[in-house]
């Protein structure tokens, strides 16, 4: 019997594929080619009375199928079933259908510059397979020496690793309401994941958030498989938080920024090796939101990194807010050797001291000093980005404030996608006063005639009526621009003033059962996207677990969201083409007129979001605002009374309106929903059983064989926990087809 078959894979507007397996001898007996009336019903669906086709369901969740055909054969023969003509049933049943074509291997071998890597094969919610790639050691470990130091190029191995499972978490404390210690110093891996390991697709990099102090890049809140599904490459990766990531002594040992270093040896090592997982080292698209989003903010400047990223996506955070910037990284690094014992002076004796402690003590410590989320306004974030010293031959990520960079045009040529959500933060501080939310950086003296009038403006700008709903509206949209959307604006204006690249602006305005805040922290009522809801419309994550009946207008959306980013990925264009998902054609911004998409229950290019509010402060920051002086020196101001959690603050709290303190209430400053604590998710995933959790985690390297290496897991069929949940759309194509026609 020959063997000679063909698989043929077609992808039409259903998205189905199909295998087509035939057997040459009873190609030669008909009259006419039976490839051709195969291909034309792949193309068409259309029956053909000479042969009839059947399903073979090849999964009990009907989630891969494949259409194997029988035909009449010229001459009068009986009809030939192909499961029993051709001895092929066995591969024919186990073959994997790939995203982008091709055979998919069972067992996904692939060699990078430090040794081979054995992944598996997983599904997506809506059935497509493809390659993950997990645990991948990107850098030495940083341990011992290597603690608070730049990382180390990844050490090779011997045989074959298991990638099949993620890799430790940077040591962090549980932002779930456990507040549990996780995680290890032995953390910098990145996972990669891949529709088609023989291929040149576009490679999406993602950073994760996290205040600069918790988060990974782990499937539990990151799944890719909708951004996989559009045939791209997914990466995303932990990095170095807390003290561990972005302790400075302002020496050329610990110069800071160690983080952002790990972020950098990522880049590096995918720019080496990315191709042996099908993609294109020379289409790199890094996104990233809150401290993530920032981050990449600072990684399109830095002469480190610039060179590495072609097009970039900032949600939700930029590398000129306050919160970003650790100002005073010397009083942050003694203040954190005091609490745990240590009263020196001198850093050596510091950095030796800091050496001795174990990461849960270094993290825990790091909890009880860091007063960020008591300062509101101007927040004093222990252990973020520094403006590095420069020392010989010590690299630096950032030596200049990255305002610096903007203004002058010193920033990466490439196409940028930045926005942020409706409303971002909440808060339920009711101060008395209105000057604390000028910023400190407008030098502005309080209580001078133009501190009162600038309060009575924001007074105007914020509260159009008495009511406690609009004062409370007011504060979190008041809070919310300080300390995102206004340097958002800022960020995007001097770039259009200094680049000739596209500048997309976009705002989520949608809320449904997908909004990751909403689900993850909040009971509210508010109407509003929340800091964080936009990223469960990019990501599979372990919120959705009890969506089983998903709306299609939350399908519909979290598909207009995957095919923006994709599309920019791809093209550097969100919408290169109208269609029935995404009608509207995406703008960018120009100097006259700051368009943005609103991404709502319809998508509108709209001008100039809150132009009244955005023009006060435009016209505030340009009379007043000055580029910090000491470029070069990240002591930037002189070092100001730590606050510690204990020391209950005793401001009264009054109506916005007459200024009349009450007696009844507080300013209560640790009941601030601020952008570090409360909105960034929990660890692993689960803000309500973290306690039960444990991580699955996987760095062993397997030895060599001179055979098939039985000792490494094969994928074929993960096991029942690993898969990806069905979250409500088991027909993914023909569930969008229904849809066709709605608006």
């Amino acid at each position: 019997m020959a063997k000679n078959f063909e698989e043929l894979l077609v992808l039409k507007k259903t998205a189905l594929r199909y295998l087509i397996a035939r057997e040459s001898r009873l190609l030669a007996l008909g009259k006419r080619p039976i490839n051709k009336k195969i291909a034309n019903f792949v193309r068409t669906q259309e029956g053909n009375t000479a042969w009839t086709s059947f399903l073979d369901t090849l999964n009990e969740d009907l989630t891969r199928n494949i259409h194997i055909f029988e035909w009449k054969v010229s001459g009068g023969h009986k009809h030939c079933n192909m499961i029993k003509r051709v001895p092929v049933c066995e591969s024919v049943i186990n073959y994997k259908i790939p995203i982008s074509g091709g055979r998919m291997s069972e067992s996904p071998l692939v060699t990078v510059e430090q040794g081979q890597l054995q992944g598996r094969i997983v599904n997506s919610p809506s059935g497509k397979a493809f390659y993950s790639f997990q645990g991948i050691p990107y850098a030495k470990p940083p341990l011992g020496s290597l603690r608070f130091k730049a990382p180390k190029p990844a050490e090779t191995w011997e045989g074959i690793r298991d990638a099949t499972a993620e890799g430790n978490i940077a040591p962090q404390i549980d932002t779930s309401l456990t507040k549990t210690y996780t995680g290890d110093e032995n953390c910098l891996y990145l996972n990669v994941y891949t529709p088609h390991i023989a291929g040149n697709l576009p490679v999406m990099i993602w950073i994760h958030g996290g205040a600069f102090k918790w988060g990974s890049g782990n499937e539990t809140l990151y799944g890719p498989d909708y951004l996989v599904e559009k045939d791209v490459v997914v990466v995303t990766l932990n990095y170095r938080c807390g003290p561990l990531g972005f302790l400075c002594l302002n020496t050329p040992e610990v110069p800071g920024n160690a983080g952002l270093k790990d972020v950098v040896q990522a880049l590096r090592w995918l720019k080496q090796n990315i191709k042996s997982f099908g993609g294109d080292p020379d289409n790199f698209t890094v996104f990233g939101q809150s401290a993530g989003g920032a981050i990449v903010t600072i990684l399109t400047a830095s002469p480190l990194s610039k060179n590495m990223i072609n097009k970039a996506i900032v949600q939700s955070g930029t590398g000129i807010s306050k919160w970003a910037v650790q100002n005073e990284p010397l009083t942050c690094a003694k203040a954190l050797a005091s609490h745990l014992g240590c009263e020196a002076d001198n850093v050596d004796e510091v950095l030796e001291f800091l050496n001795t402690v174990t990461a849960k003590e270094l993290v825990e410590a790091t909890e009880i000093v860091n007063s960020f989320d008591s300062l509101v306004v101007d927040q004093n974030n222990f252990f973020s980005v520094v403006v590095e010293k420069e020392f010989p031959g010590v690299e630096a990520v950032l030596t200049e404030p990255l305002l610096d960079f903007l203004t002058s045009g010193r920033t990466a040529e490439i196409p940028i996608m930045i926005g942020s959500t409706t409303l971002e933060l909440l808060t339920n501080l009711r101060p008395s006063d209105l000057q604390m939310f000028i910023p400190s950086d407008l030098n502005i003296e309080k209580d001078s005639d133009e501190s009162l009038a600038i309060a009575e403006n924001l007074k105007g700008l914020y509260f159009t009526s008495d009511t406690e709903e609009n004062k409370a509206e007011g504060l979190n949209r008041l809070h919310s621009d300080l300390l995102l959307n206004i340097n958002i604006n800022r960020y995007i204006k001097y770039l259009v003033q200094n680049s000739n690249q596209p500048i997309y602006f976009y705002k989520f305005d949608y809320v449904g059962q997908f909004n990751f805040a909403h689900k993850s922290f909040f009971d509210t009522e508010l109407k509003y996207a929340l800091h964080m809801d936009d990223l469960g419309y990019l990501f599979k994550n372990d919120f959705q677990k009890d969506v089983d009946d998903p709306s299609p207008q939350d399908v519909k959306m979290r598909e207009r969201m995957v095919r923006l980013w994709t599309n920019f990925a791809k093209f550097g264009n969100p919408t290169p083409e109208e269609n029935h998902y995404l009608p509207t054609k995406w703008l960018p911004v120009t100097n006259d007129t700051l368009y943005y998409l609103n991404l709502g229950q319809e998508l509108n290019l709209l001008q100039n979001p809150d132009e009244e509010i955005m023009k006060f402060w435009e016209d505030l920051y340009s009379k007043h605002f000055k580029i910090w002086e000491h470029t070069k020196i990240n002591t930037i101001e002189p070092p100001r009374k730590l606050v510690y959690p204990d020391n209950e603050a005793t401001e009264e709290q009054a109506s916005i309106d007459d200024g009349q303190p009450s007696l009844e209430e507080k300013v209560v400053f640790e009941e601030i929903v601020p952008i570090s604590s409360v909105l960034n998710p929990p660890v692993n995933g689960d803000a309500k059983s973290n306690a039960d959790f444990k991580p699955k985690i996987s760095n062993e390297i397997k030895m060599a064989q001179t055979s098939a290496p039985k000792d490494v897991v094969r994928a074929s069929d993960p096991p029942e926990d690993d898969l990806p949940k069905n979250i409500g759309v088991n027909k993914f194509v023909n569930f969008y087809e229904s849809l066709g026609g709605k608006k």
